[in-house]
Parts: structure tokens; sequence; C-alpha cells
């Protein structure tokens, strides 16, 4: 059975007589005041005196990562200087600090400009963010002494997860320019493929890559390629296109990998189709070949074809004797005749007709000659008293300017499968991956890594600072503008 509790009526009848027996002094009573005292008291002194002289690493959360370890000893490069270093807070400050924290809680502002002063290029989020996160948010550390952790993808759902962030920030989108959102600028020498920006920006609520993230917006729109040159992909893949210096055709062929291994180097006429489509004037005469790239120096080539001849004669030929060269000339004109009757005609079908050649076409292929026409490939215009118009063509370098990909880590997976070029026969497809084939691999089915910074990067690098602040002052312009604006700033 419970021992029952005196009552209070009970406990007071021990002091009965004795009310003062709290006035009295206690030994046990001053003791503990006295322990009390001389602890707050030797814990103020040894803050002090290790302030001054102690280690500060005596403070830290734990090791800092590699990323960081020329400063590792050096805290002060990111935290508060100490006492010792002569920076101590005075007691007005300390108050005002401590009020501060109470009420609005830990402030990251100070850190954050630390990290600044090293990482200078690294500017915040897209600029309708509504509230940027600090630096130590997303970038911990104090966890380990080997690299930094990276960010994890619950650290940008915690914010484009949030439906009430995503539509206030779609809301404070809707009243800048769009300049301020052109965040990712490339070298000038690429050509980069920019859509619009959606009405509400790119504010779609997710949870992950693989669940609910939304689809490409090359895909979503189904934009086309607006370059205007033929090319036909699934010709090039068919059997009965021989191989070229023993290598049948194939994606590698024409698309080889810049110094990085990262993306791929531009497609030229003279280093992927020169060799197949050599441009051969004249089967007879193998090595004369009209000029490619320059509407002007092509109808030069045409009309002073005699002086060619001449000249191919005597380099090509080994020929010396004027008589015999003369004849020569002669001999090859006459043949041309035969077949365009006139230099305009010529030069018509030359600009202008997709197989100027078409009757040769039961020649053996070491006969007859290999060029097409400028039209078989080209858009060309007709240009009143004037050399025609061939429109150049726009090859874009970067189709996809907000993700980060990297062709070296996919060399295990064929071309084909993401890109789909077999089955295409049209310019205007524009053979990226949709989400789909990504979500193939990056994804718990898959098992490989599917954080957002795997493809996106968080922060706008300084080149933006300049966009953003001619945003006002530069007027819309649609893709093919600025696709041929690229292109014909490249050129003199």
């Amino acid at each position: 059975m419970a021992r029952q509790s005196r009552t209070q009526k009970q406990i007071a009848e021990r002091y009965k007589g004795n009310l003062g027996y709290y006035n009295k002094i206690h030994p046990w009573r001053r003791a503990r005041r006295l322990v009390t005292l001389l602890t707050l008291l030797l814990t103020i002194a040894a803050i002090w005196i290790f302030s001054r002289s102690g280690r500060e690493t005596f403070f830290s959360a734990g090791p800092i990562s590699s990323n960081h370890g020329a400063i590792a000893e050096k805290c002060a490069a990111c935290h508060q200087q100490s006492a010792k270093n002569g920076s101590s807070l005075a007691p007005r400050e300390l108050v005002a600090v401590l009020k501060a924290r109470f009420r609005h809680g830990v402030a990251f502002e100070p850190i954050d400009q630390r990290c600044l002063t090293c990482h200078q290029q690294h500017l915040f989020h897209e600029a309708n963010v509504v509230q940027n996160r600090s630096c130590s948010a997303c970038h911990q550390e104090h966890a380990g002494p080997g690299p930094m952790r990276l960010v994890a993808s619950s650290n940008c759902t915690s914010c484009h997860n949030d439906s009430r962030r995503m539509a206030a920030a779609a809301e404070k989108g809707s009243h800048l320019p769009s300049g301020a959102f052109n965040r990712h600028p490339h070298p000038p020498q690429q050509v980069v493929f920019e859509l619009p920006r959606p009405p509400q920006g790119h504010t779609k609520v997710f949870s992950s890559f693989e669940t609910n993230h939304p689809e490409f917006q090359l895909a979503s729109v189904q934009h086309g390629d607006p370059d205007v040159l033929r090319f036909d992909h699934q010709r090039h893949f068919a059997a009965d296109i021989p191989p070229v210096s023993g290598q049948k055709l194939d994606c590698n062929y024409c698309h080889k990998p810049d110094p990085n291994g990262q993306y791929y180097q531009r497609i030229t006429f003279a280093n992927n189709c020169q060799a197949c489509h050599s441009l051969q004037f004249d089967a007879r005469n193998p090595e004369l070949r009209i000029p490619h790239g320059d509407v002007q120096l092509v109808r030069t080539f045409l009309r002073t074809l005699p002086a060619q001849y001449a000249d191919y004669a005597r380099l090509k030929r080994g020929q010396t004797n004027e008589r015999q060269i003369q004849n020569f000339v002669a001999l090859q004109i006459k043949q041309l005749r035969e077949t365009f009757r006139t230099g305009e005609a010529l030069e018509q079908a030359v600009f202008f007709t997709t197989d100027p050649y078409k009757p040769q076409q039961q020649m053996s292929t070491n006969v007859r000659a290999q060029f097409a026409g400028c039209a078989f490939c080209h858009e060309v215009k007709t240009v009143s008293n004037g050399a025609p118009a061939v429109t150049k063509p726009v090859l874009v370098d970067r189709w996809m300017s907000r993700a980060n990909f990297d062709h070296a880590k996919h060399t295990s997976v064929k071309c084909d499968d993401c890109h789909h070029a077999v089955r295409s026969r049209d310019t205007s497809d524009i053979l990226m991956p949709v989400k789909a084939n990504c979500v193939t691999c990056h994804s718990a089915a898959g098992k490989a890594t599917a954080e957002c910074i795997t493809c996106h990067t968080f922060h706008a690098p300084p080149a933006a600072q300049h966009i953003v602040a001619e945003a006002e002052t530069t007027k819309p312009i649609s893709t093919r503008q600025m696709l041929i604006g690229a292109v014909s700033s490249q050129r003199p």
C-alpha cells in the first residue's frame, strides 16, 4: 500500500513557533549560492580566456569539407572574428544581436556575404524567386572531411513543390521584363535555340523528376527546327549509301565530340559533307569542282569556265602546249553546251535545279558528275538584277540551354535511343530526347542519379547581370530572327 504524504498542515507544524527559520543563515543554502556564483564566474572567465588564446575549432560543429580545406583553420574566413582578433562585440551590440535573434531567428546574411567574397561568380536564382535561400541552407558544411555533399532535390522541392510559393513566383514574374530571365548566356560563337518563356514562367508544381516533373519545353510546344537546309537523316542510314574511307555512315561519322566530350562540334560542309557531296562539276575532269559557300564566287567560276579549264589543263593534266590547251578547253565547252545550250542556262541549272545532271542518272557513279545543284540542299531565291540569294544554314549548337548535359557520361547509350534519327526525314524534326527517355535511367528503376542538380544550375553567371540591365531596351525577336542574327554576326 502506498505511503500517504503529509498534508500542508502537518508540514507547517514543524515550523510552529519558529517563523524566522528562512531568515537564518543555513550552511547548505550558503554553499549552494557560492557554488552557483562561482560556476557563473568561472564560465565567464573561461569564455574570455579562451576567446583570447584558445583554439576556435573547439566550437566547430564538425570537420570541414575538402572543398574548403584551405581555410579549415581560419574560422574568421566565414564566421565573425573572435575577441583575440580585436573585433569583439560591445555589450550594447551583443544585446542588440540577441534581441534580433530572439525576434527573427538566425540571420544568414552575414555568412552569405562571406561566401560571396570568394564565390563572386555565383549569383542567385531566377528573377521571379520570391525569397532566395541562404548559401548554407543548400551547401551544408561541417558534415565530414570529404567532398561537400551535393545539394539534395529536397532543397529544390521545398519551393517547387509548394503551390503557394509557385503562384507567388508566377505573379512576381508577370511584372518583370522578359530580359530579366535571360540568365543562361553562352559564348557568342554558339548558336543557342531559345524558346519564349511560358506565360507563367517555369512555375509548375512537382515533387520529383521521375513523377510529375514537366515535359521538356522542346517537346511540349512541338516547335520545329527553323533551319531551311534540306536534310534527310533516314536517307543517310540507307544500305545503298557506299562507305566513306571504309567507314559506313553512322551518327559518329558526322557528330564528333568537342575537346571536353560534353557536347559535339558544329557540322561543316568541308568536314562532314564534302567527302560524298564533292561538287564535282565534270565527271571527265573530276578535280574541277564548283566552289562552296559564296554565291558570287560560284557565279564568277561559271562565267570564267574557259579560264578554269585552261588552268585545269596546265595544273592537273600537265599540258604546256598552248594549242593543245585551247583544243582541250574548246572540247569541254562544246560538251557542256550540248547539255545546257547557253551559259545562262548552265547558271540557272546550277543554282535552281535540284539535279542538273538528271539525264546522267543511268551512268555509272564513276562517270557522271556528283554535283546535285545548290537547290538540292539549300533554299535559293531569285534576286532581280543580281546574283541568286542562297539562305545560309542555321546549325544550332545548344538546343536545351537551361539544362546541363554531358555526352561523355552517356557513351553506353545508343544515339538513336534518345535522338531517333533513323526515322527522321524532315529538317524540321528537332531530334532531342523527351522526358521519358531520361526517366528510363534517371529514376529509382533505372538506378541512375535523378537529383535536380544533375541537370540544372541554381546560380546564374555574372554575365546575366548585363543582360538584366539591358532587358528594358531590348526588343523581342522571333526565334528565327535570333538564330539568323547569331549566325550573321559571325560572318564579315
